[in-house]
């Protein structure tokens, strides 16, 4: 190649930079923002704020992968599942859109039913920029444009993070207005899936200096996704079976009904079939201004919203067929949130000060399907001699379709505040101090719907409820923390960090039936032991959503986590480290009396790691890493289907995690990144809890054994890695490349109960990703193909219930798949 053609690649790869298309090359899997221009062929410095300070990530001594604009953008990256598989450290259990739990190293107890809002708190933080919105029972699903870059930090971060950073945290870092240029870009995209229908996406934005101290930038997007899964016929036939001839709970007249003991009744789902059902719509956008008040001080106001609407199920019936569900009934989720935040940056003296506060205001309402809870319990009624599903009217008929589900509707808010002070780079001892306040609510309102259930039935004034959790919930957290870096000497660093904090938690409201006999240990029955009155009319729907108060529960702690590491820095391209740093999570109560309370469970992390850079060409980064997990908390469920939260005992997670990123020639990169788990398993006995009670056991033997120690972990598979490989070149006048990326996982397991074996454990699999695309001056095009062989890979198992007798949820759990074949088109460009 001679020179001249050098120089114009080299020029023109500066240009891509900001792109789509963009030539920056992975750094393990990724590349952030570069510091500045590089030489032809060589890799770029990646720069984070993974530690609250502007750093290059080889420097930094924890274990961090990062994804940048140009990276999320070449992946195809648009949601949470799209940039979770290429962080082997990254691990989800999800139930669709918005719905979705996620843990590094193996940090899971989670079972595959859906997760309890009046439950324990997430494992794992998730921000947007120094804004924590994480939630209890699905993290935000934030689509993915105009995004600087993705850090994904493994291991407790306890010090610098605190909300549920128990197992790690995830950054979301965006672009910020910039008063230096104007620039601005659209995309436009379509796709269709191989089996399935089209959908597209447009999305654009735009840098507008106002002044030469003044930006404004704005973020705008609107995102179809096609269906490609089914809703298919199906036929059940009810028993409706009652040992006595008398229908749930007693009946209105609390005698026989005068109908035999079997009723037979035979339904089916024909309103519902549809093909392609699962739709998801979102749109949304951001808006941030950049005002720099004097050489030292800045604000930045910022607002960020997003509407998503989805429908149809995200998990398959294996027994109706690949890519088939046959529900009842048609379950949608509406998700829509804002959060307003404020960044206000400075210096007193030569010392950094930053404030950062949010408020971040989401409600979620979904229907979900629960019919497969209904069959099973109609089966179970015969061998445990109850009523489950005979339910009369009051003209003395039997309920025809005794089948169910839940209307949900959760509304969170949380408001959020930090301020730190940060000493001078160049200081021996350099620190960050700070405080943090958080307060996060939940107003919790589930209902398990039977249509036209008679009044009899219901929940006091509450139409058509069965069975009702409405509890609001509120977490309070407070935090003073520390962190410190002393240069031992010019190679050695000495970093210890320490957090204190005080939680105060709320747990208050109302659960269970209504008081016609079904349950003595929930609902109105518990509210009447308890002295608190009934407060809403039996037929009235508009006398309260409450009917009456039989939780009111508070946790409050206080405790430490802290930190300390040993960095060597061999040369300016190789640096080792040691770190032992602790996490912690609050404990909390359980709605059932009996249950009692759940305690705090924490983690400690012992951490070897290593950062190296050869010849400006080829990082290789990894860590080695041991986990000790104390008391981890999980949900079971016990009788009534009423969840409780227990310490399932201890655990350990140990194992490695590497990432090799290679500039091979100025045309090819190729980059891999993998996490191993050695163990990730129990390390003592976890009891059935009492089934009656909810109460934990410490003691056990036989049936009453939910885990033995060296049980694997749920949900987790013990082995995932990615690599890419990536090739650009001149054809003619066009800046072109090709790009393909493989993703590969091992199986999972269902839970920790003993009756996971029904639900079985998923296979390992591998899926393969295809990209080509083409530009010139200020437009690109490319062309794309994800699960390019359309493997059908188990990402995890879900089921409605875990009933005891018979195990159908469990033996007909949905299966939860990676994303089909689909193929795509993308036109964008640049001003």
């Amino acid at each position: 190649m001679t020179r001249s053609r050098k120089r114009k690649l080299a020029r023109n790869r500066a240009k891509w930079a900001g792109m789509p298309l963009a030539s920056a090359v992975l750094a393990g899997g990724s590349i952030a923002v570069a510091a500045e221009s590089t030489e032809t062929g060589q890799l770029e410095e990646v720069v984070v704020t993974a530690q609250k300070r502007v750093e290059d990530v080889q420097k930094v001594p924890i274990s961090l992968q990062v994804l940048s604009g140009a990276t999320l953008e070449q992946l195809q990256v648009k949601g949470f599942d799209d940039f979770a598989k290429y962080v082997p450290s990254l691990s989800y259990r999800s139930w669709g859109p918005g719905q979705t739990a996620f843990f590094f190293r193996g940090i899971s107890a989670t079972e595959g039913t859906t997760q309890l809002h009046a439950g324990y708190l997430p494992s794992t933080g998730l921000y947007v920029d120094d804004t924590p919105v994480s939630t209890i029972g699905g993290n935000l699903d934030i689509h993915i444009y105009d995004i600087a870059r993705i850090e994904a930090l493994a291991g407790p971060q306890g010090t610098l993070y605190g909300a549920s950073s128990l197992s790690g945290t995830v950054r979301i870092i965006t672009n910020k207005p910039d008063p230096s240029k104007f620039e601005a870009g659209y995309d436009v995209k379509a796709d269709k899936w191989k089996s399935g229908d089209p959908g597209g996406a447009i999305e654009a934005y735009a840098n507008i200096p106002l002044s030469d101290h003044a930006a404004i930038r704005l973020v705008g997007y609107y995102d179809y996704t096609g269906g490609n899964m089914n809703n298919v016929h199906r036929q059940d036939t009810f028993q409706r079976y009652s040992p006595i001839g008398t229908p749930v709970a007693g009946g209105p007249a609390g005698g026989p009904d005068g109908f035999p003991n079997y009723d037979p009744v035979t339904i089916n789902n024909s309103n519902v079939v549809k093909n392609h059902w699962n739709t998801v719509e979102t749109g949304g956008g951001r808006a941030a201004l950049r005002v720099d008040l004097n050489d030292k001080w800045t604000i930045t106001p910022a607002i960020l919203g997003q509407y998503q609407k989805s429908e149809g199920d995200f998990a398959f019936d294996p027994k109706f067929g690949d890519l088939n569900v046959a529900d009842y009934f048609h379950p949608f989720n509406k998700d829509s949130w804002y959060q307003a935040a404020l960044t206000v940056e400075g210096k007193l003296s030569n010392w950094d000060v930053l404030y950062s506060g949010g408020y971040f205001d989401r409600e979620v309402h979904n229907l979900v399907d629960y019919s497969q809870y209904s069959i099973a319990y109609d089966a179970q009624a015969i061998g445990n001699s109850y009523a489950y599903t005979r339910f009369i009217d009051n003209t003395g008929h039997l309920l025809d379709r005794p089948v169910q589900y839940t209307n949900n509707h959760d509304h969170y808010t949380k408001f959020s505040n930090e301020l730190r002070v940060t000493t001078p780079a160049d200081y021996r001892l350099r620190a960050i101090l700070g405080a943090f306040y958080q307060k996060q609510t939940d107003e919790i309102r589930a209902e398990f719907n039977v249509p036209n259930l008679p009044v009899f039935y219901q929940v006091t004034g509450q139409q058509n409820v069965y069975y009702l959790s409405q509890m609001p919930r509120a977490d309070h957290d407070y935090a003073v923390f520390g962190d410190l870096t002393f240069d031992v000497t010019e190679k050695l660093k000495l970093i210890g960090g320490i957090r204190l904090f005080w939680v105060n938690n709320t747990l208050n409201g109302f659960f269970g039936f209504n008081d016609n006999g079904y349950s003595t240990s929930a609902g109105e029955h518990l509210c009447k032991l308890e002295g608190n009155p009934i407060l809403t009319i039996p037929g009235n729907y508009n006398s309260g959503k409450l009917p009456c108060v039989n939780t009111d529960k508070k946790v409050v702690e206080n405790g430490e986590t802290h930190r300390i590491s040993l960095q060597y820095q061999f040369d300016p391209d190789a640096m080792m480290y040691g770190t032992y740093s602790t996490g912690f999570r609050p404990g909390g109560n359980n709605r059932l009396p009996m249950a009692g309370s759940y305690s705090s469970d924490t983690l400690t992390n012992f951490e070897i790691g290593w950062k190296t850079t050869w010849v400006h060409r080829l990082r290789f980064n990894g860590a080695l890493f041991y986990e000790k997990w104390k008391a981890a908390q999980t949900a079971v469920q016990g009788q009534y289907g009423i969840t409780s939260i227990v310490n399932a005992g201890d655990a350990k997670s140990t194992g490695v995690e590497a990432e090799l990123n290679w500039q091979t020639t100025e045309h090819l990169n190729l980059s891999a990144n993998a996490t191993v788990l050695f163990r990730d398993e129990t390390t003592t006995l976890f009891c059935e809890p009492n089934r009656s009670t909810g109460s934990p056991q410490t003691t056990c033997t036989g049936a009453a054994i939910a885990a033995e120690p060296g049980t694997q972990m749920p949900g987790i598979p013990r082995n995932k890695a990615n690599g890419t490989a990536r090739y650009q070149f001149e054809m003619g006048r066009y800046n072109s490349f090709v790009q393909g990326s493989v993703v590969y996982q091992s199986g999972t397991t269902y839970s920790l109960e003993n009756t996971r074996t029904y639900a079985g454990t998923t296979s390992a699999f591998g899926t393969f990703n295809l990209s080509a695309g083409t530009g010139m001056n200020n437009w690109t095009v490319e062309a794309y193909i994800e699960n390019l062989f359309d493997k059908r890979g188990e990402l995890g198992k879900n089921s409605e219930c875990n009933d005891s007798l018979n195990h159908y949820c469990l033996l007909n759990a949905h299966v939860y798949p990676v994303a089909p074949m689909q193929f795509g088109l993308k036109f964008g460009q640049r001003f």
